[in-house]
């Protein structure tokens, strides 16, 4: 009878997996004739959402000031009525990869499965967490990058304001399990920890990952003194 572990791997590698799916995420506004009477002064955007990049927030946000809620664009989005300016989140992009390969903890539980050569061939994108950023951005050129930090909550209410988006108050925060269970906090050190000791014994790896993220530093150039 195959393990959970043989099924995780099952999916990981099947043919159909959606993990490494690249289809930009654009979440469009309500149309002018839904957004809230009281105001003359809003402005219809979109949102470009990344992966470990404050997203839920960011939804968690317009879903709670819009009404109705917003909607995910589908390819090809130049079919789209809305062709509004969009906006995305940039989070320092090995920091963002280091938070993304977390979700393989998840999957494959105290397994080293960087040790699975069949596992490995997709090194170093597994999932959408580890999915550089240029993948998309090359795609979609969003007109507003914003800095995703322990600053991103004042930062974006000042955005809100500068751009006519309905913004009551702060941006409603979700924890990551990792604040909430020690378990899965465990789980996650302990793997960061022996994958980081593996990497520093295969250089080569290392500098796979390295060459994989390098497009994305120039985003993050362009936000990092970002007030």
């Amino acid at each position: 009878m195959p393990t959970h572990l043989d099924e995780a791997i099952k999916v990981i590698l099947g043919p159909d997996s959606k993990l490494r799916d690249k289809t930009p995420r654009i979440y469009a506004m309500p149309k002018q004739e839904h957004m809230p009477k009281q105001f003359t002064n809003l402005k219809r955007m979109r949102f470009l959402n990344h992966d470990v990049s404050a997203g839920r927030n960011i939804k968690r946000w317009l879903w709670r000031d819009y009404h109705p809620e917003i909607i995910l664009q589908e390819p090809p989005f130049d079919k789209h009525e809305d062709q509004s300016e969009i906006f995305t989140l940039i989070r320092k992009p090995d920091e963002r990869w280091w938070s993304g390969i977390k979700d393989m903890f998840y999957f494959l539980p105290w397994y080293t499965w960087w040790t699975n050569e069949k596992i490995m061939a997709q090194w170093p994108h597994f999932t959408r967490s580890t999915l550089r950023l240029h993948d998309v951005m090359d795609e979609v050129k969003p007109q507003y990058l914003i800095k995703c930090d322990d600053g991103l909550n004042d930062r974006v209410i000042k955005f809100a304001k500068e751009h006519g988006l309905l913004c009551y108050g702060n941006i409603p925060h979700e924890k990551a399990l990792r604040h909430t269970k020690p378990d899965i906090k465990k789980l996650e050190d302990n793997g960061v920890r022996e994958l980081r000791a593996w990497l520093r014994k295969n250089p080569d790896r290392q500098k796979e990952l390295d060459e994989y993220l390098e497009p994305d530093w120039q985003y993050w150039e362009q936000v990092e003194y970002q007030d």
